[in-house]
Formats: C-alpha cells, sequence, structure tokens
C-alpha cells in the first residue's frame, strides 16, 4: 500500500444470512474469492475460486475482475474493471461489500443500502411525492413443472437464488444424486438472470442449451438437474398480498 495512506481502506463483509466482518486492505494486489488463499476467502459456491482483485494505479484502488462465472458488481453494475470510491457496494455471489476508503468517516445510507447511523439532515420527501404511488415492481416466480423439489414454486425475492441440494439453496432439490448446486438464479432489478455455477450442469431454455448465463424472460421454460421449471413475472404487491 501507499505510505501517504494514514489508515489502510477496509472492506465490510455482509455475509447473505447476517454478520458483519471487517478486512484491511493492507497490501495489493489483494485478492478476492473462494478458496482460501485469497486474502479475502467468501465461503460461497457463487463466488469463483479467484474472483477478483484490487490493484492499486499511482493513488488509486481498482477493483478487476478474474473472469470469474457470476461476474463483479459495483453499485449493481457488472464490471470488468473500475475505479473504487468510498462507500461503494460491492457485491460477489451472495455477499454484500463495502468499500471504507476513509474509514471512520460518516456514509450516506442511500449509498450503502443499509440501516447505518450518520450524522447528515434526513431529507423529507414533499407531500406530493409521500402521495404519489410507487410504480409496481415485479418479482420472480419459478413454478416446478417436473421433477424432484421440496416446494411446487418459489418466489425468487434474494438477490441470488441457489439451485441445488445444499441447505441455503433457494429452489431445494431432493432426490438422491442431486447436485449441491445445480444453477442461479440472480436478481438485477427487475431483470433476472439464470446461470450456471462450476459443477458445469447443463441448463435448457425452451429446449435449447445455454451458455454461463441467460436473461429469463415471462413463461421461459428452464430445464437443469432433472427438474423443468416455468418462470413467471408477477406484481410484487400482489404476491405479497
Amino acid at each position: 500500500m501507499s505510505q501517504h495512506r494514514a489508515t489502510p481502506p477496509l472492506l465490510l463483509v455482509r455475509a447473505p444470512h447476517g454478520g458483519t466482518r471487517e478486512c484491511e486492505i493492507t497490501h495489493i494486489p489483494f485478492t478476492i474469492g473462494r478458496k482460501p488463499d485469497n486474502d479475502l476467502c467468501l465461503e460461497d459456491p457463487a463466488v469463483s475460486a479467484h474472483h477478483a482483485r484490487i490493484v492499486q494505479v499511482q493513488e488509486v484502488l481498482f477493483l478487476e475482475d478474474l473472469s470469474s462465472t457470476n461476474g463483479s458488481f459495483v453499485n449493481e453494475h457488472p464490471i470488468d474493471r473500475r475505479q473504487l470510491q468510498d462507500a461503494d457496494a460491492l457485491r460477489f455471489g451472495t455477499h454484500r461489500v463495502i468499500f471504507r476508503d476513509k474509514p471512520g468517516s460518516a456514509m450516506e445510507p442511500a449509498i450503502t443500502g443499509e440501516a447505518l447511523v450518520s450524522d447528515r439532515t434526513m431529507v423529507v420527501p414533499s407531500a406530493a411525492a409521500r402521495e404519489s404511488p410507487a410504480p409496481a415492481r415485479k418479482v420472480g416466480i419459478v413454478e416446478i413443472l417436473s421433477g424432484q423439489t421440496g416446494q411446487s414454486h418459489y418466489p425468487l425475492t434474494r438477490q441470488v437464488s441457489l439451485i441445488g441440494a445444499q441447505d441455503d439453496a433457494v429452489i431445494t432439490l431432493t432426490g438422491w444424486f442431486a447436485p449441491k448446486t445445480a444453477a442461479m438464479i440472480s436478481r438485477r432489478g427487475d431483470a433476472y438472470v439464470v446461470s450456471q455455477t462450476e459443477s458445469g450442469k447443463r441448463i435448457l431454455i425452451n429446449g435449447r442449451p445455454v451458455q454461463r448465463e441467460h436473461a429469463l424472460r415471462h413463461g421461459d421454460v428452464v430445464e437443469v438437474a432433472g427438474i423443468t421449471m416455468r418462470f413467471v413475472l408477477r406484481d410484487e404487491r400482489s404476491h405479497a398480498a
């Protein structure tokens, strides 16, 4: 790290099931991935063995994706290489990470998406803005057509929904030879993308094989690891009701 930094930058790492830990960036390059030889090890099947790294060019830090299977995101934008700014929200698989270039300074809750204490004044929207209904968001639903699963349908409310037999899978496979991870469905705003995991299981969309990842459309039929399911989009509020 540069000698001009009084304190090293750090990463605030939030696991998908809660709990936050801090990891200082004390040297460069700083690697991130699933294998224990990384500087930041994320035990996450959606994270590649060597997923990304942080490098320095003069006094500026950059995040580089290392051709990972599911990509690296900064403020929910997929990146190949991106300059890091204080309070940037990073995502690797199902893990969210906040980059702090100036540890100890205040953060805006709007940037992090978390309920954080700030000394800034909260801006209260006008009465007209409060009365205007927000546009209805869509939520993806998977309806199981055939195969051995734990339920007949699954709402896809998480950022990343794993398909497999492991404990934290959203779409749970129950057959004797069901793989721990067969595929994953990622939510990107109002869009959904199905992608392969490192298990390499073949994915068919409407009978056609896809490679790496594929955007899902309402009514698509997905086949993977012996199950067939239909993807549909419904209004989030009507689904919650």
